[in-house]
């Protein structure tokens, strides 16, 4: 899927960058905001949150920012691979973590701190996993 929606000057990474295990189990007993923080390198860098219902829906978030990725990357006007791609995402982390019981669009501001164009960030919560998705394109 990278591949399929890498440009020839553009790099596209979609990895988990954190998980960590749910302490107490589900449901958490902390909020969304303090679940991303967490999961971030350094939790101030969290400037917003955005609760992702139902949480299944973060599939197709995830298809649409890869079809936008592919418009921006591609110089034929090809659709890319956002369904199947986030589809194959979502069974590897079902496989590897649980199913996803709750999920957030998580803003993380690092500043320079990070070299990427482009960056979407999911939080994604299984009954026993905080984990966030991030998926970057670099110039």
């Amino acid at each position: 899927m990278e591949a399929a929606i890498s440009g020839t000057n553009r790099a596209v990474c979609i990895s988990l960058v954190a998980v960590e295990p749910l302490v107490r189990g589900f449901p958490p007993h902390s909020s969304l905001r303090e679940l991303a923080q967490t999961t971030a390198a350094r939790p101030e860098e969290v400037t917003s949150l955005r609760p992702i219902k139902p949480p299944s829906r973060w599939t197709g978030e995830l298809a649409r920012a890869i079809d936008g990725t592919a418009r921006q990357t591609a110089s034929d006007g090809w659709s890319g691979p956002g369904t199947d791609g986030a589809r194959a995402v979502a069974e590897a982390i079902s496989r590897h973590l649980g199913s996803v019981h709750m999920a957030a669009d998580v803003v993380i501001d690092e500043g320079n701190g990070c070299p990427a164009a482009w960056r979407k960030n999911f939080l994604l919560v299984t009954r026993s996993h905080i984990a966030l998705l991030v998926m970057t394109i670099d110039d």
